[in-house]
C-alpha cells in the first residue's frame, strides 16, 4: 500500500467518525482561537495602553531638556536635526519639539492675566501628552503650514479669562499680538498644560522673546517593552550631537513606573497563558482517549486489514496520521475564528493590528496543534500496530 492510499483512507476514516471527534476538536479549536486573539490583540491592547499616558503615569514618555548646573554652560537649545535623528529611532512613535515663552500676559476684554507661559508645539506634542479636550480642536497640519495665530488654552486660562464664557472663536491679545482661541484642555494635567497657551511651532518662531529655540524635546514610546532602548538610543544622540555639554543634558525617565506597569503586564499573561495550555492539555489527553477508544471499537478492522497483507508500520501510520489530522482540523478551525474575531475585535477596541505579531501567532499555534497530534497518537498507533491478527479476528 502507497503512502497516498494510506493517507487517503486516514481522511475517509477521519470523515466517517467526525461525531467522535467533535469534542475534542472543538476543544483545540477554542484553544486557538484564544491563543491567536491573546497573542494578537495583547500586543496591540499593550501599545494602546501606553498612549493613555494619565494611568501609566508618563511611563512610555521621555522628557530632554538642558540643565546647566555646573560644568560648561549650554546655550539651552535642540536643533532641527536632533529632532530629525530622535524620529528615526525604532520604536518611536511621536517625538515633539517645544519652544518656551514665560511670563506674558494674556488679555480678553478687561480681563487680564499675567504669568502665563506660552508654548510652540506641533502635531506631534498631542501624541505625546494625551490631552483632553473639553471643546473645540487642536493644530491642524495647515495651522502648521499658513502659521495661524491660533490658540489653544489650558483650562485655569480659560476660566480666569473668560469667567464663564464661551472662549471658542474669541481673539484674545498675548502680548502685543491677538490670537484666535481653537481649543480648551481639560482632564488630569501638569501645570504647564492647565495653566499655558499653546500656539503653533511655526507661527510661535520670532512671535515672542524665547520662541525660537527648542527647549525641551518629548518622546513617546511605542509601548513599555522598548523605553529602556530608546532611552539609550536618544542619550547617545543628543550627547554626540552637543559635545562636551554631556554634564548639562537631562532625560526624564521612569524606569521604575516602566517595571511596575511591565510586572502587572506580566502577571496578567502568566494566567492568560496558563488557562490556554490547560486547555491545549485537556484536548490532547482528550484526542488521546478518543484513539485509545477508535482502536478498541476498530480492533476487527486492524485484525482484517493484517490479514490482506497490511503491515505494523501501515497500521501505525494511519493512526498516527488520523490523530495528526484531526488536531490540524481543529487547529485550522481555529486560526479562522480567531482571525475572525481579532479583526471583530480591533474595530471595537479602536487599535491596529500587527500583521507580523498575527501571523506569528498563528504559525506558533499550527506547529503546537501538530505536535499535539503527533503526540496524542503515538501511544494508539503503537498499540494498534501490535495487535495479534487472530486475537483481533475474534474480538467482539
Amino acid at each position: 500500500m502507497e503512502i497516498r492510499d494510506i493517507i487517503t483512507m486516514t481522511r475517509k476514516m477521519v470523515f466517517r467518525n467526525r461525531r467522535r471527534y467533535r469534542a475534542v476538536m472543538a476543544a483545540i479549536a477554542l484553544g486557538t482561537i484564544g491563543f491567536i486573539i491573546i497573542r494578537t490583540m495583547g500586543d496591540s491592547v499593550e501599545g494602546k495602553l501606553a498612549e493613555n499616558l494619565e494611568i501609566l503615569g508618563e511611563a512610555t514618555v521621555l522628557k530632554a531638556e538642558w540643565r546647566n548646573h555646573f560644568g560648561n554652560l549650554h546655550p539651552g537649545e535642540f536643533y532641527d536635526k536632533d529632532v530629525e535623528m530622535l524620529r528615526k529611532i525604532p520604536h518611536v512613535v511621536a517625538v515633539a519639539p517645544v519652544m518656551h515663552a514665560q511670563n506674558v500676559t494674556a488679555t480678553y476684554r478687561r480681563y487680564e492675566m499675567g504669568g502665563i507661559e506660552i508654548q510652540g508645539v506641533d502635531q506631534d506634542y498631542w501624541r505625546t501628552q494625551t490631552p483632553y479636550l473639553i471643546s473645540g480642536r487642536l493644530f491642524s497640519s495647515s495651522d502648521l503650514e499658513n502659521r495661524e495665530r491660533v490658540c489653544i488654552l489650558g483650562k485655569d486660562v480659560a476660566k480666569n479669562l473668560f469667567r464663564g464664557a464661551d472662549p471658542l472663536g474669541q481673539q484674545i491679545r498675548i502680548d502685543h499680538l491677538w490670537f484666535r482661541v481653537i481649543g480648551v484642555l481639560g482632564g488630569l494635567q501638569h501645570d504647564y498644560i492647565s495653566s499655558g497657551v499653546f500656539v503653533p511651532v511655526t507661527t510661535a518662531k520670532n512671535s515672542f522673546n524665547g520662541l525660537d529655540k527648542i527647549s525641551t524635546i518629548y518622546i513617546r514610546v511605542y509601548n513599555w517593552d522598548y523605553v529602556d532602548s530608546v532611552y539609550q538610543t536618544v542619550a547617545k544622540i543628543l550627547t554626540q550631537n552637543h559635545k562636551g555639554y554631556e554634564d548639562a543634558l537631562y532625560i526624564y525617565y521612569y524606569p521604575t513606573r516602566v517595571k511596575r506597569v511591565k510586572m502587572l503586564v506580566y502577571v496578567v499573561n502568566i494566567f492568560v497563558y496558563a488557562s490556554l495550555a490547560i486547555v491545549f492539555v485537556l484536548g490532547k489527553v482528550g484526542l488521546t482517549n478518543v484513539m485509545l477508544a477508535a482502536v478498541q471499537d476498530r480492533t476487527r478492522e486492524i485484525g482484517l486489514r493484517k490479514a490482506v497483507g497490511a503491515t505494523d508500520s501501515m497500521i501505525r501510520l494511519q493512526f498516527l496520521l488520523e490523530s495528526v489530522l484531526v488536531s490540524l482540523g481543529a487547529g485550522l478551525l481555529g486560526v479562522i475564528a480567531g482571525v475572525l474575531g481579532v479583526n471583530f475585535l480591533k474595530d471595537i477596541l479602536g487599535v491596529e493590528v500587527s500583521h507580523y505579531v498575527m501571523s506569528t501567532a498563528i504559525f506558533i499555534d499550527l506547529a503546537v496543534t501538530t505536535l499535539i497530534g503527533v503526540i496524542a497518537g503515538l501511544y494508539p498507533s503503537q498499540k494498534a500496530s501490535r495487535l495479534d491478527i487472530v486475537t483481533a479476528m475474534r474480538f467482539e
